[in-house]
């Protein structure tokens, strides 16, 4: 399955508009949105995707009730974070702040941690054939950084894809 990731749109509709374009573009199974959606009218633009999607709370979410029946209304959900999936055999563990993606990892049997908050872009596979993989798929917004990015995770071999949102759907870049 190919899951999209994206993570700190904050309230930034049209990047958040752009990453459900190439998400739809990409035939996504599922979206993971690692926190700081910010505002109810921001999960609204959600209801685009083709596909379900879950997300985390990250720090900056305080409208939680709003985002919760937002999320709902438009088909997907939203939780307090740590939030384990389970998609065919892959673990995947979602979460908006994480200090060791490694121990993360370990704790709940994960083969890959979701994480945001840092607005960074950040991949980093663990040793070995089967270890897991650590993704922050950057900051959807651009607000901080100026660069506006998203993720896809191939869940049969756990390729991470790296997408420009400045760019036209359907044409991501690996990083």
């Amino acid at each position: 399955m190919i899951i999209g990731l994206v993570s700190d749109s904050h309230d930034n509709v049209p990047m958040l508009e752009r990453a459900i374009g190439h998400f739809n573009a990409l035939s996504c199974g599922l979206v993971i949105h690692a926190g700081d959606i910010i505002a109810p009218f921001s999960m609204a633009v959600m209801g685009k995707l083709n596909c379900p999607f879950r997300a985390v709370y990250g720090n900056n979410d305080g409208e939680k009730v709003g985002l919760k029946m937002k999320a709902a209304a438009v088909g997907g959900s939203i939780e307090e974070p740590p939030v384990l999936i389970q998609t065919g055999k892959r673990r995947i563990l979602v979460l908006h702040d994480c200090q060791d993606w490694h121990l993360e990892a370990r704790k709940h049997r994960a083969d890959a941690v979701v994480f945001g908050h840092t607005h960074e872009l950040f991949l980093e596979k663990a040793p070995g054939a089967d270890g897991p993989i650590g993704i922050n798929p950057g900051e959807c917004g651009g607000w901080l950084t100026g660069r506006t990015t998203a993720a896809v995770l191939d869940t049969d071999n756990l390729e991470v894809r790296v997408i420009d949102l400045q760019l036209e759907p359907g044409k991501e870049v690996q990083i």
